[in-house]
């Protein structure tokens, strides 16, 4: 018997990044999800461990197994509060922003909607990408961009990222119940 699968073309496209600080890393809580409206572009590349083994003049077993995510982006602005709550950094009384060489990111989940898939990373620390300043030249026009990167952690459970795609059957969730709050997902048990 053959089981066909529903293939859809996926829209391509990045509206909001949404993330929310990790309140307790023990029982893997997070705070008031926070939105930029503003990304440019976001990049996921999944990190494996592999291992070959090799037996009678060739390969005869392989594992692989994900460890991390690394993650890379760009947004139009990166507001004073979120280069505190994502780099570590104070704010100054003079509502600025101290980098110190002491600074640790601090983890957060992030999420993001794209097309009809809604993701969240659950544990993730992320640094501030190369920042660039350059004097406008006659005639010229530019944007400021600010690219940001880093990893995407396991949970001790090891869950690393949850997707929801909206237009599977059953799903109700939307980008607006999705991204309220963080919570863990939960597993369904197979019916046999």
């Amino acid at each position: 018997m053959t089981t066909i699968v529903n293939e859809k073309p996926q829209k391509i496209s990045l509206k909001r990044i949404h993330y929310a600080l990790m309140t307790d890393a023990q029982t893997e809580t997070w705070g008031d999800v926070k939105t930029l409206t503003m990304p440019i572009s976001l990049t996921l590349t999944p990190n494996f461990s592999e291992a070959h083994l090799d037996a009678g003049d060739r390969v005869v077993d392989q594992e692989a197994q994900l460890d991390s995510i690394t993650i890379a982006g760009e947004t139009a602005d990166l507001p004073t509060e979120v280069l505190v709550d994502w780099y570590g950094h104070k704010k100054s009384a003079e509502g600025g922003v101290i980098t110190n060489a002491n600074d640790t990111p601090n983890a957060i989940a992030i999420g993001f909607e794209s097309g009809s898939k809604l993701v969240w990373l659950l544990k993730a620390k992320l640094k501030p990408g190369e920042e660039s300043n350059a004097t406008r030249k006659k005639g010229e026009t530019s944007y400021k961009v600010y690219p940001f990167g880093g990893e995407a952690l396991p949970l001790i459970d090891g869950i690393i990222k949850h997707t929801v795609d909206t237009r599977d059957a059953g799903v109700t969730a939307t980008a607006e119940t999705f991204f309220t709050t963080v919570t863990k997902p939960s597993e369904t048990v197979p019916t046999p």
